[in-house]
């Protein structure tokens, strides 16, 4: 309904903004950094429009991204409008996108009002989803990094170049300065026990 908003900010508080449109005040529910990041002269908000029985909020972001994380969240069973702003203020979309990618629950638990078990259903129902939402980023390879990639996905091993950049992603965290020989080795072993 409401793409975007876009105005000089009248008020400011901890986790909205009231932008003067045309003579009327319009309170967005925005998030912290977003508060703090705005230039109060004119601000664009994307926008996403919750209708409740008693009441009708404007969740406003200053991305796309951001707001399509929102949505997708949205969408998780048992999450409502304001546990999800939550999860959007306290993780940046790419932060979002990299903790549901590598599994890491801890990332969401520590914002206030998710606890494991929600945190385990947002990694499920967003795992899916997250291509649309938030799409990889490719990292480049090093040259130690592009032989071992060729070699996982040459014709003797037969990898899939998406299983071998997953090996290399996690080979960066955990031995970023072994010899090639070394890492295509715990690469192997990565891949087999996945």
């Amino acid at each position: 309904m409401l793409e975007y908003v876009e105005g000089p900010v009248a008020e400011k508080g901890e986790e909205y903004l009231v932008l003067s449109l045309g003579g009327v005040g319009l309170k967005v529910t925005v998030p912290p950094r977003t508060v703090k990041d705005t230039d109060p002269a004119l601000v664009r908000l994307f926008t996403h429009l919750v209708v409740r029985e008693d009441a009708f909020e404007i969740y406003g972001f200053a991305t796309r991204e951001e707001r399509e994380m929102f949505a997708g969240l949205l969408s998780v069973p048992q999450l409502g409008p304001r546990l999800a702003f939550r999860i959007v203020s306290a993780l940046p979309p790419e932060e979002l996108a990299s903790a549901v990618r590598n599994g890491d629950l801890s990332a969401l638990e520590q914002v206030k009002g998710i606890g494991r078990r929600t945190a385990q259903r947002v990694m499920v129902e967003l795992a899916g989803r997250l291509s649309k939402i938030a799409p990889p980023v490719i990292t480049p390879l090093g040259e130690k990094e592009q032989v071992v990639l060729r070699a996982l996905t040459s014709k003797a091993l037969g990898f899939s170049e998406s299983e071998a950049r997953k090996a290399l992603d996690r080979l960066r965290r955990e031995c970023p300065d072994a010899p090639v020989e070394e890492m295509i080795r715990r690469a192997l072993s990565i891949l087999s026990s996945s």
